[in-house]
């Protein structure tokens, strides 16, 4: 599980394939980002899954959990609105 506190941060990582990440407390207007790979990606109260591939990215509309998988070698970017 990983908390942002310190929101006003971009963050990069890189996940190995079948690897989860919980974000908690993720804000509206974040946008996470797929730089390579596939990744798979879910927001709580949401009922629409997404499957992001390099370039692709996808903006949280509530305060809630994320839930993100890679499903090979991936890099992600995490943009926290201003």
């Amino acid at each position: 599980m990983i908390r942002y506190l310190n929101q006003d941060k971009n963050i990069s990582f890189n996940l190995q394939p079948h690897q989860l990440r919980k974000l908690v407390d993720v804000i509206p207007g974040t946008m996470i980002s797929c730089d390579k790979g596939l990744i798979w990606l879910t927001e709580s109260d949401d009922r629409q899954d997404y499957t992001l591939r390099p370039g692709h990215h996808v903006v949280i509309r509530k305060k809630g959990e994320v839930l993100i998988e890679a499903l090979n070698e991936s890099d992600l970017h995490i943009s926290y609105p201003n």
